[in-house]
């Protein structure tokens, strides 16, 4: 019960209602008089959708409690206002929990709820761990495509061989950088997973060279910062069973064929290629140089070979025959553009064919069908070699392989006679010589 006390006299300026104020909350104060001319105070404010109105027979009292309620309305602090047991301590530590981030309680309580509709079952701790791993301090945000051409260019300034060039990096991790238009950053181990997944088409050996492409090319943005290294995108991925198909060699009758159907200079090309194993893309760095400074053998320089590791391969007599009037353009055994080169192949595919359906126009049921098979001349030459031979570890040394690779990837087993029959073929009107450079 309110007790009643004289009318004290009002002071001197003071207007009524007072508005006691903290921060963005306020109580105001009424100067309230009863039927016996008393007077009192009746704070205003509202606390849970509600207004309360509490009353002081003093004004200064009156103001420090509406101080005090203001303060707390302020800070959010309505436990001790109206909260009690479980609930009082729930909030006091909920309030405590977000005090240092200068929030109010409520404002966080939306955003978790915002946030757990997005996140579902995940847990805000796993999102918050997800995100700082790949957003760390010093991470920087660049698109997959402009990595990838940086990625590329790098390779090309370190002077890379043109196969890794155009297959590792300009198709498997080009086709990547295609499929995922975001930063490198967002990428995630699950996306790469399904990306090589997709790739069912491939062959088990072939899928696992897409993931080695791309591990060189995740652990360069890794080095470049725009990907934590603490993020493993091939985590997910289970290296494929190799599967090895049958190996496709040439006859010597289809070898002739193409060999009598290419130009002067492409012909060259196969020979080498042929009798003596040289890759193609170590073809296209050989000068002829590199033909002359060993009397009677080809030295591919490490900078030159797949395997970056030297090698001397002896010149067949019917390979230097095939030299001996070589056409020299330039510097280089093939002094032009890598792209010709593949060009010249479908090339010399379309004449041998012609040539063959002309030579059985009134038996065309006889002609024999002309392709070019893949890697089919290196194939060849270790196969037709071996049989010469009959030394693997040599034909290895010679090839720049190993003789776990011959028996696995490149040997066809072909009889001695075929491979005397291989190493016999010559340009048409020549006759076997020893090379000599010229």
């Amino acid at each position: 019960m309110v007790s009643r006390i004289p009318s004290p006299k009002k002071t001197k300026g003071e207007k009524f209602p007072v508005t006691i104020k903290a921060g963005s909350s306020s109580v105001k104060i009424y100067r309230e008089s009863r039927n016996d001319g008393s007077v009192y105070y009746k704070l205003s404010y509202h606390l849970g959708g509600k207004r309360h109105r509490p009353s002081f027979a003093d004004l200064d009292e009156a103001k420090k409690e509406a101080t005090a309620k203001a303060a707390q309305l302020s800070r959010g602090d309505i436990d001790a206002m109206q909260l009690n047991g479980k609930d009082r301590l729930a909030y006091g530590r909920a309030l405590e929990a977000v005090r240092q981030f200068n929030i109010p309680l409520d404002a966080a309580a939306i955003d978790y709820a915002e946030v757990r509709k997005v996140l579902g079952n995940h847990s805000l701790m796993e999102a918050a761990r997800f995100y700082m791993r790949h957003n760390a301090a010093g991470i920087i945000g660049k698109p997959v495509a402009e990595a990838f051409e940086a990625f590329k260019k790098a390779k090309e300034d370190a002077g890379r061989n043109a196969h890794y060039l155009r297959v590792d990096i300009g198709s498997r991790c080009g086709a990547f950088a295609k499929a995922f238009k975001m930063e490198v950053r967002q990428l995630t181990a699950r996306d790469v997973d399904t990306y090589l997944n997709d790739l069912k088409d491939l062959k088990g050996q072939t899928v696992n060279k897409h993931a080695d492409a791309l591990g060189t090319f995740f652990k360069f943005c890794q080095s470049r910062q725009w990907l934590s290294k603490e993020i493993n995108l091939l985590e997910h991925f289970e290296s494929r069973r190799e599967q090895h198909g049958e190996i496709e060699i040439f006859t010597s009758s289809e070898l002739r064929l193409l060999l009598d159907a290419a130009d002067p200079e492409f012909a060259t090309c196969i020979a080498l290629q042929a009798f003596a194993g040289v890759r193609s893309e170590e073809l296209q760095k050989l000068t002829w140089e590199d033909l002359a400074k060993r009397d009677g053998h080809i030295e591919v320089a490490a900078s030159k070979a797949k395997t970056a590791s030297r090698r001397v391969t002896p010149i067949s007599d019917n390979l230097a025959a095939w030299l001996k009037d070589a056409p020299k353009t330039g510097k280089l055994v093939w002094p032009y553009k890598e792209q010709s080169f593949y060009v010249q192949q479908e090339a010399t595919v379309k004449a041998a064919q012609e040539a063959e359906n002309k030579r059985n126009k009134k038996t065309p049921k006889e002609a024999k069908t002309i392709k070019w098979k893949h890697n089919a001349l290196r194939h060849s030459f270790i196969s037709y070699r071996v049989a010469e031979t009959q030394s693997m570890n040599q034909v290895a040394l010679e090839a720049g392989t190993s003789v776990k690779k011959i028996n696995a990837h490149y040997r066809e087993l072909v009889t001695p006679k075929e491979a005397t029959e291989w190493f016999g073929i010559l340009p048409k009107g020549k006759k076997i010589h020893q090379f000599k450079a010229a």
